[in-house]
């Protein structure tokens, strides 16, 4: 279920303190793996989608799911859950805009990820 109180913050700073016990090193190494592994599981989510292997969607978007969360992105979590839902409810309705709004809230992750490391 959507845990998102603000769904134009991309993190949530202090939750991502709390989460991460104020360990930038962690931080940012946990920035790093996601902006490697974001481009992997995005093409397993698509391929899910292309697919309609809804095992497949529940799967691999329950995982960047558990990824997003730890992270504190809140708007990007709450979009992969709307696809693990969806694959888990065999509904793929409407999932190709669920798809686009989990690139475009993962992609906003990536930006301010780029922009927190410079």
């Amino acid at each position: 279920m959507p845990e998102n109180d603000n769904s134009n913050e991309v993190i949530n700073i202090k939750e991502l303190n709390e989460i991460m016990d104020d360990d930038t090193e962690l931080i940012h190494e946990c920035f790093v793996d996601f902006i490697q592994e974001w481009p992997k599981l995005y093409v397993e989510i698509k391929g899910a989608v292309l697919e309609k292997d809804t095992h497949k969607l529940d799967e691999s978007s329950h995982k960047l799911k558990g990824t997003l969360r730890y992270l504190a992105a809140g708007a990007a979590a709450d979009a992969a859950y709307a696809l693990e839902s969806a694959g888990k409810k065999n509904d793929l309705e409407g999932v190709e805009k669920k798809l686009l709004t989990l690139k475009n809230e993962c992609q906003r992750l990536v930006d301010y990820i780029n922009n927190f490391n410079q």
